[in-house]
């Protein structure tokens, strides 16, 4: 049974797509999204849904803007488009920039994505003092509190979620997992001044696709308290709409926004295991890329 798995990950306005759908007609793939923001119908301007008509990338459009979706679904989903689309012996290809959504998929602690979040216990510990939170991961589970980088044990809401799973009873729970070795995960990056215009690119072409009509006709149906309002490309123009700011400056604040999430995007990359790298910036990039795709699908 064919069981290879093709990820394609990055920071946004990399190309990732593109070379998705590349890959996939030269290898009989299917794309598979891994975009927190593409799950939402009737988003499709800000999110940047400007697929190609003749291409089938499963995963989009799941929800409506005033439902929520988590990783947990994520991962069920995917999992279950992924056997489909093996089982035809086709490549599936996860393409995406959401890092939690693909770790879901490859990380050797998938297990704990189904642990629902525990909003009593939430209420408590968000009165704890850092310390007082560092103090009581120790003593629930000193094995995880002893593999925390220096950036997670200074982040609350980090340790809140730690504290979460160590007191879950579904923490042993297990779930399938993928054949990491039948994985290649590649992802796409470049210095920051250049994805910076890019994303500025992306940001001047959908306000001219329309965005701001977008927004509005979401506002007739949602309100900003709303998940899918609540996401980049839409939340920055909630001062504009109430009057209290002007377009240009929300623009400004969404470009900014947007650089932000790429850096962020990156280094979450950098921390995954078992990754390819390529700067899109350099010439032979491609060549070298689809020179690994073919080694690797062809077992050689």
């Amino acid at each position: 049974m064919f069981n290879k798995l093709l990820i394609i990950s990055g920071p946004t306005a990399t190309g990732k797509t593109a070379l998705a759908i590349k890959i996939a007609q030269k290898y009989h793939g299917e794309l598979i999204s891994a975009d927190s923001r593409q799950i939402y119908i009737g988003m499709d301007i800000g999110t940047g849904k400007d697929h190609p008509k003749n291409i089938k990338i499963h995963l989009v459009d799941l929800i409506a803007p005033n439902q929520s979706f988590s990783v947990a679904e994520f991962q069920k989903l995917a999992l279950v488009k992924i056997n489909q689309i093996q089982s035809q012996n086709k490549l599936p290809i996860i393409v995406g920039g959401t890092g939690q959504y693909i770790d879901s998929l490859i990380n050797p602690h998938t297990e704990t994505f189904s642990i629902k979040p525990n909003k009593i216990l939430r209420f408590f510990l968000n009165k704890f003092s850092l310390k007082l939170l560092q103090i009581t991961l120790r003593l629930l589970d000193f094995k995880t509190f002893r593999l925390l980088n220096n950036s997670d044990l200074h982040n609350p809401h980090r340790l809140i979620r730690k504290i979460e799973i160590s007191l879950s009873p579904h923490k042993k729970l297990k779930i399938e997992k993928l054949k990491i070795e039948n994985c290649l995960h590649l992802s796409l990056t470049a210095p920051n001044s250049y994805i910076y215009q890019q994303i500025d690119k992306r940001v001047n072409l959908r306000l001219r696709l329309g965005l701001i009509n977008e927004i509005k006709n979401l506002l007739s149906k949602y309100s900003w308290r709303h998940p899918g309002l609540n996401a980049l490309a839409y939340k920055q123009f909630k001062p504009y709409f109430q009057k209290k700011s002007s377009l240009e400056s929300c623009v400004e604040k969404w470009r900014f926004a947007e650089h932000a999430f790429a850096r962020r995007q990156k280094t979450w990359f950098k921390k995954s295991p078992r990754v390819h790298f390529f700067d899109i910036t350099h010439g032979n990039y491609p060549h070298n890329l689809l020179k690994l795709v073919d080694k690797w699908y062809n077992g050689l």
